[in-house]
């Protein structure tokens, strides 16, 4: 009888010691969780004001906004993007935070979020001088809660028009001398596709991937349709 108490209060401690080291490796795992979290959450902000410095900066020297202007301009709006961008994913079940791992690594979100971020503030502060941060922080909330996180299929983005860009001519009409998703001159002879509603114009290659994943203008978010 006596052992057999024995054996009981044995295996009673038994599921108590190892009840207390589930919890403890359970609250580690938490911890551990949200260290990583908090460091991804770090470099993601870093790497977005990084990276609106440099398209801020040569954004700056399209717009009257000047060199430094855009580099301090595209270093906040980098890191708001960034960050609006990781809140999206942490309550949008369709992007994960393995997806946004992902895409951070191979330069995906930097292109395709970043960049229309740091374009579209500029182009707001074409429009209006003195656009406060509480209008920047909608611009990219609108840019990442999803509203057009849908994008066009293939062959109805063919269907949009297709020009050669003549310098000449397309700067008189449009004043703009660089795509603004990857910021890069336009060149006479280079194909671009101009948008129907709202008449931007961009690289083909460039607002051809753009629309694969949204289906709005990057520059003043205007609907896309469908033609």
């Amino acid at each position: 009888m006596i052992g057999a108490t024995t054996r009981c209060k044995e295996v009673f401690s038994t599921w108590v010691l190892a009840g207390c080291g589930g919890y403890a490796f359970e609250l580690f795992m938490k911890v551990v969780e949200r260290v990583v979290f908090a460091e991804f959450t770090c470099i993601l902000a870093l790497g977005g004001s990084i990276m609106g410095i440099i398209a801020g900066a040569i954004k700056g020297q399209t717009t009257e906004a000047g060199f430094l202007d855009g580099a301090g301009k595209g270093a906040v709006t980098g890191a708001i993007a960034a960050l609006q961008l990781l809140n999206f994913s942490a309550v949008n079940d369709s992007m994960s935070k393995v997806d946004l791992l992902r895409s951070l690594l191979n330069g995906e979100v930097f292109m395709e979020w970043i960049c229309p971020a740091v374009a579209q503030a500029y182009q707001c502060h074409m429009n209006a001088q003195g656009t406060t941060y509480t209008q920047l922080s909608d611009i990219y909330y609108d840019i990442t809660r999803g509203v057009n996180i849908k994008g066009i299929a293939h062959n109805i983005i063919q269907k949009l028009p297709v020009h050669q860009f003549n310098s000449t001519k397309m700067l008189k009409l449009y004043n703009e001398s660089c795509c603004s998703i990857c910021f890069q001159d336009f060149e006479d002879g280079e194909f671009i596709r101009i948008l129907p509603n709202c008449g931007h114009f961009f690289h083909l290659v460039c607002i051809d991937k753009w629309l694969v994943q949204q289906g709005s203008c990057p520059m003043c978010r205007t609907y896309v349709p469908y033609l």
